[in-house]
């Protein structure tokens, strides 16, 4: 019987998974992937052969240009995530503005934590190249190991999308899947020691071995004396709840767990793997009952570049770029050539010419014609060199900047030095129209990310850790636990910060304004300005602090107008020898009122 089970539950996942490779494959999704990577990596010459291997192979890697240019201006807003009361059960208004707030400015903490700019970063990667790009969040119990007095905290990791299959591809909502299984490559023994930890018996731990990597992506290579093998975790609902479920191809590692914590493990019925309809439908199977909330949401959000007609995977910007980026070279390479021919002209040599000696092609060679007319040596005139194939590639990467909003303007080659602030921002906002799109479908993934942090607040944070944020430019603390609010209903926004990357510029021109019509002191002023344009701002304000007048003798001062003129002119008569010297003024040492 035992048997039975153990191989219904791992046949069952190989199956799914087998279908879930079909359908990739049928789309020619792995195929065109490696290509995009191998394109943006530079990568982009076939292995040369007999005939090829004098050709010269120069890349001039517009797709990396591109690429760069879209993630600069997607990931230049900075993303705060906000949670706002929707519905209250059993508890009053303030309890739940309280829970938003906290909820709001733990979200930033956690954001820091877990590094999600760095996902962020490899998400947009992933979109340009792949076509797709998949968060995946879990709850690390090791993640800050024995330095904390935490058991463990929120994680999360960007999964290629080769690597993630869905019950129904063509719907492209995640959460409306029956299931979602990820593949990954593990090591052996840490399998085994999950297994024992889930009391799986030794004759099927003894089965974990390793297996070849026929499957893996991109050619990746696997550390020597290490011994992997293909895992899978299967993400899927019952009556509402999420479980996950992990097995090698012949074990089954962590049998159906909810994704909850604390609950026991899942008690199929009839001891067999859970089919797809039956998760959902039978009232017979599932986790306590008396747990009041419970995990609902998948902990993946999938995200596409340009989405397919009737399918979760999207169509990459790299795989439009190819042919242009092939052309380019060609072209290059061409041109090259002929300058190499036009350099090295071939010889055209007549029989016994020579008299068996070797031309070595070195500088200053002297080379002996013994043919009767002193003519057996020529050189065969190569084709006359021409700008036009020059020509035809500038104007495809001119175009091909152009159509894909990667313009001198965007990336900030034209703008002139002695533009404003706000003209370059102003400038840079317009080129970027056609990337607005791309950036408000990142912007609403975020907010599915909120959902699913959402769910972990509520259910992992529960022992009131404490946590660090900034408001109004100071650091404050406050505590924090999840399951307080779990009868409050959320409702998740984007706020977005400033977007140009000139911002600061453009501060900076509105500053300078502000200080010429005397509407800010230049205290202010010092006090405004952006801190990384001026690196030395506290060092120049301790300085001016210390040529600052006492406070009771400046009130004396600007409370008696008799007195305050009288210092005014002597401060003026100070200054009139170092009028028309740049910035003599405000180095001047006379003692600020």
């Amino acid at each position: 019987m035992e048997d039975k089970k153990f191989e219904s539950e791992t046949t069952k996942l190989w199956e799914l998974y087998q279908k879930g490779l079909q359908f990739q494959s049928n789309i020619e999704m792995k195929t065109k992937a490696n290509l995009a990577v191998d394109f943006a990596e530079g990568r982009q010459w076939p292995a040369s052969t007999e005939k090829t291997k004098n050709l010269p192979r120069p890349v001039l890697n517009i797709i990396k240009l591109i690429e760069s240019n879209k993630k600069s201006n997607i990931l230049s807003s900075s993303i705060k995530m906000v949670f706002k009361p929707t519905e209250i059960k059993e508890i009053d208004e303030e309890v739940g503005t309280d829970g938003a707030d906290k909820f709001t400015k733990f979200a930033g903490y956690v954001s820091k934590d877990l590094k999600q700019q760095d996902l962020d970063d490899k998400a947009i990667t992933d979109a340009i190249r792949k076509g797709s790009y998949i968060y995946h969040y879990f709850w690390d119990s090791e993640k800050y190991g024995n330095t904390s007095k935490y058991s463990g905290g929120l994680n999360g990791e960007i999964i290629d999308a080769l690597n993630v299959f869905f019950s129904n591809p063509n719907e492209k909502d995640e959460q409306k899947q029956k299931w979602i299984m990820v593949s990954s490559r593990e090591n052996i023994e840490s399998l085994k020691k999950l297994a024992e930890v889930n009391k799986i018996p030794k004759q099927n731990i003894d089965e974990i071995t390793s297996e070849d990597n026929s499957e893996v992506n991109y050619d990746k290579k696997e550390q020597e004396n290490e011994q992997f093998t293909t895992v899978l975790t299967r993400y899927f609902r019952i009556n509402g709840e999420v479980f996950f479920e992990k097995a090698t191809k012949n074990v089954v590692v962590q049998p159906a767990t909810a994704l909850t914590p604390n609950v026991v493990k899942l008690k199929a019925k009839n001891d067999n793997v859970i089919e797809e309809d039956e998760a959902d439908t039978n009232p017979d199977i599932g986790a306590e009952d008396n747990k009041q909330y419970k995990m609902n949401l998948y902990p993946i959000v999938i995200g596409q570049w340009e989405e397919k007609e009737d399918n979760i995977y999207g169509r990459s910007l790299v795989e439009e770029l190819i042919p242009n980026q092939k052309a380019i070279n060609f072209n290059y390479a061409m041109t090259l050539l002929s300058i190499q021919n036009i350099g090295f002209p071939k010889i055209k040599i007549r029989k016994d010419a020579l008299k068996g000696k070797n031309i070595t092609n070195a500088p200053g060679e002297v080379i002996t014609d013994y043919s009767p007319d002193g003519n057996g040596i020529t050189y065969m005139t190569p084709p006359p060199f021409s700008s036009g194939p020059i020509q035809v590639t500038d104007s495809i990467i001119d175009k091909t900047r152009a159509f894909n909003g990667a313009t001198e303007v965007v990336s900030g080659e034209v703008l002139g030095a002695n533009m404003s602030g706000s003209a370059i921002a102003a400038l840079q906002t317009q080129a970027k129209v056609p990337i607005e799109v791309m950036q408000k479908k990142f912007w609403r993934v975020h907010e599915k990310i909120a959902r699913v942090w959402e769910q972990f607040f509520k259910i992992y944070y529960n022992d009131d850790r404490t946590f660090i944020f900034q408001e109004n430019g100071k650091d404050e603390q406050e505590n924090f636990n999840g399951t307080e609010y779990q009868d409050v209903e959320f409702s998740s926004t984007i706020e977005i910060g400033a977007g140009s990357m000139y911002s600061e510029v453009a501060s900076v021109t509105v500053l300078e304004n502000m200080y010429q019509k005397g509407d800010i002191t230049f205290d202010q002023y010092i006090e405004l300005y952006p801190t990384n344009l001026m690196p030395f701002k506290e060092e120049l304000k301790r300085m001016r602090q210390k040529e600052r007048l006492p406070d009771e003798i400046s009130q004396m001062i600007m409370q008696n107008p008799q007195i305050y003129e009288e210092v005014m002119m002597i401060i003026q008569q100070a200054q009139t020898p170092l009028q028309g010297i740049p910035g003599q003024a405000l180095n001047q040492s006379m003692p600020i009122i």
